[in-house]
Formats: structure tokens, sequence, C-alpha cells
């Protein structure tokens, strides 16, 4: 046999499956979002603030669920971000089932977020109170799984990237009272079609409470949220998806007007994501991957009544020598701070003692991480200190060299996760979490472990 024969044998044998292989390389990026209201067309009870118990009268701005779904040839990966402020970890089970039943994308694949806005329906918290509104959540349901699924039908060619963009001034750290422990990341996904550049989606990532509005309002709102994607979506086009941060010590500035100040940060936040995407020039092929776990997680200890009744007295005592003395203001916030944390825990000693309250044995946490091309989306269902997000943001791109954002309030919600050092110094945040101090620190390492699981 000549050379030639030989070669064109081993070409006409290979070829194919070089093409192949290539092809399945280079897959073309398909993506679609879309989104739908979420103003229930009956009267509910609204999340967010303890002290409000009434149903909502009207509606200040429409709300919505937004979705973006991202399909690589070989795996899909859903997006969603509400304006709600939590759901439960069964609302998310329901959601994936309708999405999955439609478009057969896997549970683990699905991201299911909301932005913690005080202003929005809720049915949970009214379930802890003895009440239900499952229709409100047989509601939320059906147009969080409407709007993934027609996002999977409005799939088209496209591009997509990410760019980190930053936020200075908007925010303060409330546990600590400064504004040097924050996430001023604003973290921009941009989704394009490939033709003509037309703006699909844009994805963004801000940490900050939505609490502009009070606990007096009755009215419906996206808060800063809701206004910040309307501003996307009117200079940009497309879907504007917000997602929230570890934003569980850290608010936002206002004064004035609330709803005024909503439109203001809105805008603030807005003009960071416009401004930064106008930067990324994305690609055509991105691989997508994703992984989850579960944690059983421990509830805080609870000290008996007595215990928590000397310490209480005992803080009390300190606080009243601080003052005889004429300490330093600072000392004398401290104390008082600790003080809040050791009164609260003497409150829910008491009720558990009489069962007002009686937690589960466990809380249940899905860890959720996807990797879309070189940005990574860690996925926690609690308002999470800012510490641990800043933590894997920084180990993450020494380890992989990939941009992160961190998403609170992931499918599902078990309330704050706080650090350690913030259940010794006291607060707010640490007088109501539900689970163990070890709690922020066993999400963390299982994200870290979890990238591992996307490389395999």
């Amino acid at each position: 046999m000549s050379v030639t024969r030989a070669i064109s044998i081993v070409l006409c044998v290979t070829l194919p499956f070089i093409l192949f292989a290539h092809h399945t390389a280079d897959a073309e990026l398909l993506a679609g979002a879309a989104k739908r209201s979420i103003v229930p067309p009956f009267p509910t009870h609204m999340g967010g603030f303890g002290d409000r118990t009434a149903t909502f009268t009207g509606v200040h701005d429409d709300m919505f669920v937004r979705a973006l779904v991202l399909d690589d040839g070989k795996k899909s990966l859903v997006l969603i971000g509400s304006d709600l402020m939590a759901i439960d970890a069964k609302m998310v089970e329901l959601v994936r089932i309708e999405i999955q039943k439609a478009t057969g994308i896997p549970a683990e694949n699905i991201l299911i977020s909301c932005a913690h806005n005080h202003s929005a329906p809720s049915y949970y918290q009214v379930e802890r109170r003895g009440e239900t509104e499952l229709p409100l959540r047989d509601f939320l349901v059906e147009r969080f799984a409407k709007a993934a699924v027609e996002a999977y039908e409005n799939r088209v060619p496209a591009r997509i990237g990410f760019r980190a963009g930053k936020l200075e001034g908007a925010t303060r750290n409330r546990q600590q009272e400064n504004e040097d422990v924050l996430d001023t990341q604003v973290g921009v996904l941009r989704v394009e079609e490939l033709e003509g550049r037309k703006i699909i989606a844009i994805l963004f990532n801000f940490t900050g409470h939505p609490v502009i509005v009070g606990s007096d309002n009755l009215l419906l709102s996206g808060e800063y949220p809701g206004a910040a994607c309307r501003a996307v979506e009117k200079l940009m086009g497309g879907v504007g998806i917000f997602t929230q941060g570890a934003c569980g010590d850290v608010t936002v500035h206002r004064s004035g007007d609330p709803f005024l100040e909503v439109e203001r940060v809105g805008r603030l936040v807005a003009g960071e994501v416009i401004k930064t995407a106008e930067f990324i020039r994305g690609a055509e092929t991105v691989s997508l991957a994703a992984a989850s776990r579960t944690l059983e997680l421990a509830p805080r200890s609870v000290p008996t009544v007595a215990e928590a009744q000397e310490a209480a007295d005992l803080g009390q005592a300190a606080l009243e020598q601080a003052e005889k003395r004429g300490a330093n203001p600072e000392v004398l916030r401290q104390l008082r701070k600790r003080n809040q944390l050791l009164s609260a825990t003497l409150r829910y000693a008491k009720a558990f003692e009489k069962r007002a309250i009686e937690g589960p044995g466990k809380y249940e946490a899905e860890v959720q991480v996807l990797q879309v091309g070189d940005l990574i989306i860690v996925a926690v269902p609690c308002e999470l200190f800012v510490e641990y997000a800043l933590e894997m943001r920084a180990r993450i791109k020494q380890m992989l060299g990939k941009e992160t954002i961190v998403v609170g309030f992931g499918n599902g919600y078990i309330g704050y996760v706080v650090t350690p050092r913030a259940m010794e110094t006291g607060g707010y945040e640490a007088s109501v979490t539900r689970v163990d101090p070890s709690a922020g620190r066993r999400m963390t390492e299982t994200a870290m472990d979890l990238l591992g699981e996307l490389a395999d």
C-alpha cells in the first residue's frame, strides 16, 4: 500500500471523530430569559418584619420573578432571581419539579434566589405563626416555573461574559458599625444574542439589605433591587436579574422619603451595573457545570433559664459599673450591644422552657456551586455574614483564578448565619440566629469541596 493511500485511509477513519470532538468542545452557547409578575391577585401577608401582621393594601410598583437559562450543548443551567424576601426549601423543591418536567434540567442545575426584599408577599413566616397561605405558595410556584420554562423556550445562540464592578459608599456593616468589612463588588454577567448583540439578560449581584421601606408600609414593592432591575432593563434592554449577596450584616445607607430612597439606591446600583456591562466582551463558548450538597446543621445551643438569667445579670452589672466609672463611650456601646444578645438569649431560653418555641433537631441547608465559564456562583440558603463571602472569593481566586459571586437566599432559607466573633460581640443578628455558630464555616468548606466536583 502506498503512503498516500495509507494517509487517505487514516484521514477517512479519524477525521469525523476529530470534527465531532471539535464541535463538542466548541458547542454553541444558547441562552434565553423571561420574567413574570408575582403580584398576588388576592390579599396576602408581607414578610420581613415581625410587627407587621396586616395584609398588603396596594401595589407601589410591580414585582417580578426573572429567569435565565444557559445551554452549552452538554449541560443546562437555570438562574432565577425574584423580588421576594425568601422562600423555603419546600417551594424550591416544587418549582424544580415543574421545571424539570418541562425541560429535563436536573434539580441541582437550578438556582432559585430571592432579593430579601422586605416589601414583598410572604407565606412561610405566616405558617410559623400557625396560619397557612398555601394559595400564595401555589401561585408563586406556578409563576416561577413558567418564567423558567419560557426562558428555556426563548433560547437563541448567545455570547456571555462576566466582569466585577465596585460600588463604595452605599452600604455599611451594621453589626460591626463600620464601613470597613463590606462586599462592595457589583458582579455583572452580560448575556447577549450572538448576532446583533441584543441583550438577552443582565444578571447582577450586590450586597445590601433591602430594608429602606419599613414595617409601617403595606404596599408591595420590589424595593431598591426592583428599581435597579427597571433601570437596567430600560437602558440596556433584555431582562435584568438581581441576586443578593451575603448581606447578613450589611445594610444600605438611606435617609428621607423611603420610596424616593428606593429609586436613588436602585439608580446607584444600576449605574455601576450598566458601566461594568459595557466593558464586557463575551465569549461564544463557555463550559457550564453544577454541584450541590445538603448539610445538616445543628441548632444553636439553648442555655437553661437559670444560666441565661445569670449571664444577663452579670452583663447588666458590668454595664452599670462601667457607667459609674465613666468608661469610654465605645466601651459602653459594646457592653450594651453584648447585653442585647444576653437579653435575647434569656427570652429565647424562657420561651423554649415553656415550649412556646421548639426548633428542629437540625436544619437542612443546600450549598450549591455553579460554573459559567470563568465565573463561580456559590448559593447558600441564608443571611450569611459577609466575611464568609469575602473569604470564599479570595480562596477561589487563588485556587482557580476565577471570579466569584455569592448568592444569599438561594434555594431556601434558614435565617442568619453569623460568625463566632458575632456570637461573642452580640447584636440583633446573633440574638435571632437559629443555627450553631459553626454553620458558616461548614458552608464555606462545603463550597470549596464542591469546586472539586465541578472539575470531575
